[in-house]
């Protein structure tokens, strides 16, 4: 069959270029990346707020935010259904434990690929622009490499289907403040499992959700 004959090599040359695509990403076990925090002001002016800091080992996540007011980090492995919260406010310091991921009224109502400048990079890596809508309003829109992914790549909710690693991220709530998180740093070295261990006599526990 004639047809038949022209279509079979567009297929292997499809499977094969799609292999070829998977086959650039590289996925990590371990790695720690930090995250500038910015409210991105109306008149173009920047606020500083913070930093997030991320840590991925195995199945095992811990993020921690860190402001002025307040340092929180979160700790979850994809393989439990429950998260702990370590919230250190001034002299007070509370822990809770809650169920993870939570069951959210907020879903995703579409993502879209956005196109880029092909020379677009952060920390060395060619990035890809996506935006995601929100239900309640806010919308992502996400800077990602598909060079790397991560074992944990949800370190936020929403990016549980994302193809790569999110090197940068601004949220635009339904209000329209913006806030940026820009990867600063990265590293891939080994990690200390001590570091997802918490000492629960330093917390006061706060009744589980």
């Amino acid at each position: 069959n004639p047809l038949k004959f022209k279509i079979t090599p567009l297929i292997i040359s499809l499977f094969f270029s799609t292999a070829a695509a998977h086959a650039q990403t590289k996925l990590v076990g371990e790695c720690a990346l930090q995250f500038q925090i910015t409210e991105q002001k109306a008149n173009g002016g920047v606020l500083p707020i913070g930093t997030k800091e991320v840590w991925v080992k195995g199945y095992q996540c811990k993020t921690t935010l860190t402001t002025p007011q307040l340092v929180q980090t979160f700790l979850f492995n994809t393989q439990l259904d429950k998260a702990t919260i370590i919230k250190d406010i001034g002299q007070s310091h509370f822990l809770q434990t809650i169920k993870y991921p939570p069951v959210s009224k907020i879903s995703l109502l579409a993502q879209e690929a956005i196109p880029t400048d092909t020379a677009t990079n952060i920390l060395g890596y060619r990035c890809k622009a996506l935006q995601l809508k929100w239900s309640d309003g806010s919308v992502y829109d996400i800077l990602y490499t598909d060079e790397l992914s991560l074992t944990v790549n949800q370190f936020e909710l929403g990016f549980k289907n994302v193809p790569g690693l999110v090197l940068s991220y601004t949220i635009t709530s339904a209000k329209g403040m913006r806030v940026k998180y820009q990867a600063t740093k990265l590293d891939l070295s080994p990690l200390s499992l001590s570091l997802f261990t918490i000492n629960n006599e330093l917390y006061q526990a706060i009744d589980e959700e």
